[in-house]
């Protein structure tokens, strides 16, 4: 009875599991942040009309086009209108027409002649399909999209018809160079993609301080570019691309910055994902892992029949992968014992927990040796309540400061960085030398906006 006495209140020696730490292996995953280069309609039609003014074809003579007896003269009358359906632009010429026509007719040594002024007006139609290359410049196609008179200037003429379609495709024909070539430079010079996307190739790769009283970062890493064909609808010509990139936000000094190397060719995808995943972590320092764990645990017993042990320190820390809780014992038991676990992320109340918690090998061989009341016993149930530590306040402020910040944040003239971010996820879980680093995807959208006045 006395020799059991001395047993059951020795202190017995446990070898202590190893502190280390794996290397840091993360690999991020990528996302596309989908930006937006957009140039209203209008603007261009403003600048087409600026470029087409008075007087826009001139016929002086009745004798060319094989003596067609035909003097016309066509200026333009109000505005040239602009329209785009999906990637084709169209455009009406409205223009006003001086025609003077007739016969002339040498019989007999005799000439008979008799021309007749008239007017009327006109309007030209063309298209221009609109392609984007993966080199970043656009290719425009015009063709003519035929006429209509809008006044007939029907007269007859010593018996004959004014030819007037042969009229209307003389000056369709004329323009449809001229206008196109106009077109094409109006095209181009508002909605200049390649300069876009150049800015927003430098941009990104410039962190972006979302809070400046926490030293909240936002970096991207850009890594390739996609686009979807350019379209346009409600007056708007738009172009959707996406800039795949690992994203990530960090607290503390600013980030480094790498250079950005040169554009890269554009993969053209009608597919285009713009959901991101912001890759954040939370930072769960061991202080405030060993505080919650005292908390809660430090002077707690634990009774098996006429056997107790209380609990008197705990201390956590990292070993290969996993976390240990040292738990050290008095009374019936007195000495260090150790627990194991893989720490997780409990989605329904977030969370962190350990998985697989249980003795490390060494305790359970003594304890099976010396112990077996507090191996059987509930003792490690007792311990693996407490090995939770709430997340969701975390991860609230996270969400609520990333949406604040990611509203409309101007990140240089006529460039907007926009975004808004639905739902936060664990992955992976890291275990370093400071603590436990939780990594969060923050998944939702995020969009670049230029406007022409960026380009």
């Amino acid at each position: 009875m006395f020799l059991l006495g001395i047993t059951s209140c020795s202190t017995l020696k446990v070898e202590k599991p190893a502190e280390s730490y794996l290397p840091d292996v993360i690999k991020t995953s990528p996302s596309v942040i989908g930006f937006t280069t957009e140039a209203k309609i209008s603007d261009i039609q403003r600048e087409v009309n600026k470029q087409f003014t008075g007087l826009v074809y001139e016929d002086n003579s009745l004798e060319d086009n094989g003596g067609d007896n035909l003097m016309v003269k066509a200026w333009k009358q109000g505005e040239i209108s602009l329209n785009m359906n999906n990637n084709v632009l169209s455009y009406r010429v409205p223009l006003k027409i001086w025609i003077k026509a007739g016969f002339k007719v040498d019989k007999f040594g005799i000439s008979l002649s008799d021309y007749r002024e008239l007017n009327g007006a006109l309007a030209l139609k063309f298209k221009t399909a609109v392609t984007l290359n993966p080199d970043w410049s656009l290719t425009t196609k015009t063709e003519s999209d035929g006429y209509e008179w809008l006044t007939d200037p029907v007269v007859k003429v010593g018996g004959l018809n004014i030819p007037v379609k042969f009229v209307a495709d003389l000056i369709l024909q004329s323009n449809l160079k001229s206008m196109g070539k106009t077109i094409d430079e109006s095209v181009k010079d508002y909605f200049d993609l390649k300069t876009s996307a150049l800015e927003a190739w430098k941009t990104l790769n410039q962190p972006v301080c979302l809070n400046e009283e926490y030293n909240v970062w936002l970096k991207i890493q850009p890594e390739g570019f996609y686009a979807s064909p350019v379209t346009a609808s409600g007056g708007m010509i738009r172009h959707r691309s996406g800039v795949k990139s690992v994203i990530e936000s960090y607290v503390g000094q600013k980030p480094a910055v790498l250079p950005s190397g040169p554009l890269p060719k554009l993969q053209i995808s009608n597919d285009i994902d713009d959901k991101v995943i912001i890759n954040s972590s939370v930072d769960i320092p061991f202080t405030e892992i060993n505080t919650q764990a005292k908390k809660y645990l430090s002077g707690q017993t634990f009774t098996e029949g006429r056997r107790s042990v209380r609990v008197e320190d705990i201390e956590i820390y990292g070993s290969n992968g996993q976390l240990v809780a040292a738990t050290t014992l008095s009374g019936s038991f007195r000495g260090t014992i150790y627990f194991k676990g893989v720490p997780a992320f409990r989605a329904q109340d977030s969370t962190l927990v350990l998985n697989d918690f249980d003795f490390d090998l060494s305790t359970r061989n003594v304890l099976i040796k010396s112990a077996a009341w507090i191996y059987q016993g509930g003792f490690r149930n007792m311990i693996a309540r407490q090995m939770a530590w709430p997340l969701a306040k975390d991860l609230k402020v996270l969400q609520e400061e990333l949406n604040n910040n990611l509203r409309s944040y101007r990140i240089a003239e006529g460039v907007t960085l926009s975004g808004q971010v639905n739902r936060l996820a664990i992955g992976r879980i890291l275990i370093t030398p400071e603590g436990v680093k939780p990594f969060i995807g923050a998944e939702g959208r995020i969009k670049l906006m230029f406007s022409s006045g960026a380009n």
